[in-house]
């Protein structure tokens, strides 16, 4: 039973740590700050797939696939 709640108590950190990134990637209305803007850049240059992307900041994929676009302008 410990095992089971250490493992717990790791992903509501975990969890924390997303809803902290979220928040400085996010305005409250929903659309990418500076900052998640250049993770998103980030990770369109390395690679990351646009589904990952979109659930680490809490949006659709579309929104990553128009933010996507607009990089390669």
């Amino acid at each position: 039973m410990a095992t089971i709640h250490q493992q717990i108590k790791r992903l509501e950190a975990d969890a924390d740590l997303v809803y902290v990134f979220r928040d400085k990637a996010k305005t409250d209305s929903g659309r990418l700050t500076t900052f998640g803007k250049d993770f998103l850049h980030a990770c369109v240059e390395n690679d990351i797939p646009q589904s990952f992307i979109a659930k680490i900041l809490g949006v659709t994929p579309s929104a990553v696939n128009q933010n996507a676009a607009k990089l390669k302008e």
